[in-house]
């Protein structure tokens, strides 16, 4: 009786989950007010391109939004764009993928690989092109990453994965001893099974941490061990010590990095500003150059 109890609650709270997720991205105008924004279709979907006003680097951001594959972009994350911008320079592309239940892995990379094509053959060869994803999109952006890998594209000059989900099955035993006060185990099963699909539990497209490593460079990982994410993704990392900075913070919960702005989230502006360090490397790198 008790398990089949559980199974009723798990059920009704993903029912409840995917009846108030958000239908469309909503777009914050007080957010775009720092910077240029452009909205375009691409495959049928929209495409978000935003970038300063004034001085522009040379730094384009691929930008794949978390949300366990059912839910659109939220209102951080345009703050944290905002944020962004105004610290680098940089341009965002933030494309508004397709989503689960009523869409899986298949369809989304029907739109992401073309996009991505799209993005690098536009890239002049001066121009560093950064990755980067939070949670669902992180998993997203590190398969994106292996299949271009095997069709021999260029590859990001760095690949920034913020609590990522490598893993969708979720059957790590680590995960469990993790008392994860933001994501439901239940709930990301669920919406892992419906982006997954009939076969995608196997395919390295939905479960990166199955995927080809050889070419993998230039990754940092930020994940905290508040999160039940973190385990995944810290044995994925160990695996390719040389290829993945994994940069953990103790007891930083789920997307830490994004809630800069959140009162009392441990660690949020610390890991932020690593991940502008990161981005603005070269830069600096040529600033010391020039005074040499």
């Amino acid at each position: 009786m008790i398990i089949v109890y559980f199974t009723f609650i798990a059920i009704l709270l993903a029912i409840i989950y995917y009846e108030l997720r958000v239908a469309t991205s909503k777009l914050p105008r007080e957010v775009f007010k720092s910077y240029d924004f452009l909205q375009k279709k691409f495959v049928k979907r929209d495409i978000f391109v935003i970038s300063p006003k004034e001085e522009k680097k040379n730094i384009v951001i691929l930008y794949l939004h978390g949300g366990s594959y059912v839910g659109e972009l939220e209102k951080y994350h345009w703050h944290f764009f905002k944020d962004l911008i105004y610290d680098t320079g940089a341009t965002i592309i933030v494309p508004d993928y397709p989503l689960a239940p009523e869409h899986s892995y298949l369809e989304v990379f029907e739109i992401m690989e073309p996009l991505y094509k799209e993005i690098i053959q536009r890239l002049d060869e001066n121009t560093q092109f950064i990755l980067m994803g939070d949670s669902a999109g992180a998993g997203l952006a590190l398969a994106l990453y292996q299949r271009n890998g095997k069709l021999n594209h260029r590859l990001p000059d760095k690949t920034i994965l913020i609590s990522p989900w490598l893993d969708v099955r979720m059957d790590n035993p680590e995960i469990d001893k993790i008392k994860d006060p933001v994501l439901k185990k239940p709930l990301l099963k669920l919406s892992g099974q419906k982006y997954a699909g009939k076969n995608g539990r196997k395919s390295y497209l939905v479960n990166p941490v199955l995927g080809p490593t050889d070419k993998l460079k230039n990754i940092f990982i930020f994940s905290g061990t508040l999160d039940m994410l973190n385990p995944d993704a810290k044995k994925f990392a160990l695996k390719n010590k040389g290829k993945i900075q994994f940069i953990e913070y103790e007891n930083a919960i789920h997307n830490f990095v994004l809630m800069k702005h959140k009162k009392r989230v441990l660690h949020a502006k610390d890991g932020y500003n690593r991940v502008v360090e990161i981005i603005r490397k070269n830069e600096e790198e040529e600033k010391i150059g020039e005074r040499k």
